[in-house]
């Protein structure tokens, strides 16, 4: 996109020459660096190169034959560049489309992989939050904690001090105990059998007829 002399000058493209220079005299008035008193060197330089685009600007549209030319390669310009706007958003994702400006691949297959490659990179992200959100919660400590709903039969529970079933449990911890029967909703009609040890849960709902642990190398 060539520069816009126009907005340098602060006209409309349609402006008359007449409107053209009475723009260019008020920029140059405005912006020339001897007008600008005491100033450091940095001011001056932007005041002076802001002067050569105003004086850029002007002899560019001042000529008639030159602001032609201008016109014309600025809306050469402008129309390559709905078109390239155009093609990113129409076509970004169509399979058959071609390659966006400055980006060819010779390969359709290559193509079309790299333009929905995005969408399953989103895609796998979501699976991977959803599986690891998943794996969380069945991790919980409290779930460990608990096994009021999940303990089931030949695991080994702990013991705690205040004698109820404190949670899972090392089966060689010598204060585990062996689940032979359990949870079982207290009231139930189910009755621990003989030689086993009715214990509660910690809410006391439920209860779990356990053994001591197999001692390690028994058969």
């Amino acid at each position: 996109m060539p520069i816009d002399h126009y907005a340098t000058l602060g006209i409309d493209p349609l402006a008359e020459h007449e409107t053209v220079r009475q723009a260019w005299v008020a920029a140059a008035r405005t912006h020339h660096p001897d007008g600008l008193g005491e100033v450091s060197d940095d001011e001056r330089r932007d005041a002076e190169r802001r002067m050569h685009e105003i004086n850029e600007a002007w002899r560019i549209l001042g000529s008639k034959g030159l602001r032609s030319a201008y016109d014309k390669e600025r809306d050469r310009a402008k129309d390559q560049s709905a078109d390239e706007e155009e093609i990113w958003n129409e076509d970004w994702f169509d399979a058959n489309a071609s390659d966006p400006p400055g980006f060819e691949v010779g390969n359709p297959l290559v193509a079309t992989v790299l333009r929905v490659l995005p969408w399953f990179v989103v895609g796998a992200i979501g699976i991977g939050i959803f599986v690891f959100s998943a794996f969380a919660t069945n991790s919980r400590p409290e779930r460990w904690k608990n096994p009021d709903t999940r303990t089931i039969p030949q695991q080994c529970v702990l013991i705690g001090d205040s004698g109820r079933v404190e949670g899972d449990a090392d089966c060689v911890d010598v204060k585990a105990r062996r689940v032979v029967a359990g949870p079982i909703t207290q009231g139930s009609p189910v009755k621990c059998r003989s030689g086993t040890e009715k214990v509660a849960t910690r809410d006391e709902w439920e209860f779990y007829c356990l053994v001591p642990p197999t001692p390690a190398g028994a058969g």
